[in-house]
């Protein structure tokens, strides 16, 4: 059985259609649950670990000390994170080669995706985590490493910079655009955005190509209508044969209105028994997009 410190094997460079989903991340607007007071700690990385998470260790053994959480309802995910919030400075965060399970220091690593973010020639990774950030900030960040020899090293680390899915966009000079979806909830009001990022500037440059806010239909008054919409997913194309070269975004909108089975369904959700919402057939929309050397417009 290898040791924390030996690399499980790094994956491939990530491809045009390669989507970090937050599949193993929890919402980015909760804070950080707690876990078990006292940790036990693993001098190796589990032999029945997925390849991926295996994978993820190898690479957080480099920036600092690593740990596990196994959730025991829902999902019974598991989740592998750091026990010091990014960007990992100081002796706190040097790696003691042993993996902290279920211990309450945990600060999850919810994406990475790899690339060329910085320059053509820069193996790196972009790793967001849910880190020490309050509500106002997102409740975490994005941390760009690079690698240096054999290990990799923290290049930079953007608080409050907390996406929850991303894709890497291959450009022609050998450089990666990170496009990523946000979303956040700020009081009665929801947010669902698709931006894209180039970090070759610091604060990275930015470019929104789609901005969604939605007010909570329970805060309104009876009777109100309103509607939603939302980024229901996207796709990044790079073949250039391909007539759908470039960007597709699926939309929805949905229709809502604060009738009484709506106002049942607010009334039960604030008494702590969520109920389902009534249903609305959505109206869904593609949307695409192409490069044009600057950045994407529409087809």
């Amino acid at each position: 059985m290898a040791s924390c410190a030996a690399k499980a094997p790094a994956p491939p460079a990530a491809s045009a259609t390669q989507t970090a989903t937050a599949a193993q991340t929890a919402p980015s607007i909760a804070a950080p649950e707690p876990a078990s007071a006292s940790p036990r700690f693993l001098d190796a990385i589990p032999a029945d670990l997925a390849p991926e998470l295996a994978q993820q260790i190898g690479f957080l053994s480099d920036l600092c000390n690593v740990a596990l959480h196994y959730e025991t309802g829902g999902a019974h995910r598991t989740r592998v994170g750091c026990r010091t919030c990014p960007p990992f400075e100081g002796a706190a965060a040097i790696s003691d080669g042993r993996i902290a399970v279920d211990g309450n220091d945990f600060y999850e690593l919810e994406l990475s995706i790899s690339g060329h973010f910085t320059a053509p020639n820069a193996d790196q990774r972009l790793a967001v985590f849910r880190g020490c950030e309050p509500h106002s900030e997102n409740f975490g960040g994005t941390l760009i490493a690079e690698r240096s020899g054999e290990k990799f090293r923290a290049l930079r680390y953007l608080s409050g910079l907390h996406p929850q899915a991303c894709q890497a966009y291959h450009l022609a000079d050998g450089r990666d655009l990170a496009v990523c979806e946000f979303t956040g909830t700020h009081q009665s009001l929801s947010t669902d955005t698709l931006r894209v990022l180039d970090f070759t500037s610091n604060p990275p440059k930015e470019q929104t190509l789609l901005s969604f806010t939605n007010q909570d239909p329970c805060l309104t008054e009876p009777g109100t209508r309103s509607s939603e919409e939302l980024i229901e997913s996207f796709e990044l194309n790079q073949n250039p044969a391909a007539k759908n070269n470039g960007l597709v975004i699926r939309t929805t909108r949905t229709a809502r209105t604060l009738d009484e089975p709506y106002q049942r369904y607010c009334r039960e959700n604030a008494a702590g028994s969520p109920g389902e919402r009534p249903f609305s057939k959505p109206e869904v929309t593609t949307r695409q997009y192409r490069f044009n050397g600057e950045g994407f417009v529409p087809r």
